[in-house]
């Protein structure tokens, strides 16, 4: 009988990182290769300090808002690549279930961006952000989700 391999990214807008679970009582241990890193810029790093000109009622000049962010933009696009990343590796049958953990907003944009098919692979979601924590730290932390 095969083993049914479940799949843990836990992931933030700079950094995502793979673990697989092959059962209870196996503990986690991580996918090797699988663990990618971005460094967005600060937002007023990346514009002007002043908002772009037009011309306004009378000829006087006007300021033109600025409608989005390009922090937030740059950790939307890496989320898709994660996504991106994610369905590759259901394609390749790496996993059969998939537990995402992310902070609240990450964890909606990978949501959004993972294909429908993936999404039916979900069996967990952690709306927080675990990034930072060590391999047994994690471990205890998903126990209310898998039997680590």
């Amino acid at each position: 009988m095969k083993k049914t391999v479940s799949w843990i990214v836990v992931a933030d807008h700079q950094h995502a990182r793979a673990y697989a679970h092959d059962g209870a009582g196996q503990g986690i241990k991580p996918v090797e290769g699988w663990e990618f890193a971005t460094r967005l810029e600060r937002t007023h790093d990346m514009v002007s300090d002043r908002p772009g000109r037009k011309s306004g009622v009378g000829g006087n000049p006007v300021a033109v808002p600025q409608h989005s962010d390009p922090n937030r933009e740059a950790g939307k696009r890496f989320m898709k690549d994660i996504a991106g990343a994610i369905a590759k590796a259901a394609q390749d049958k790496a996993f059969d279930r998939l537990v995402l953990a992310a902070p609240p907003r990450a964890l909606g944009e990978l949501r959004q961006a993972l294909p429908a098919a993936i999404r039916k692979m979900v069996i967990a979601e952690l709306d927080e952000d675990l990034t930072k924590e060590t391999l047994p730290a994690l471990a205890a932390r998903l126990g209310k989700v898998l039997p680590v």
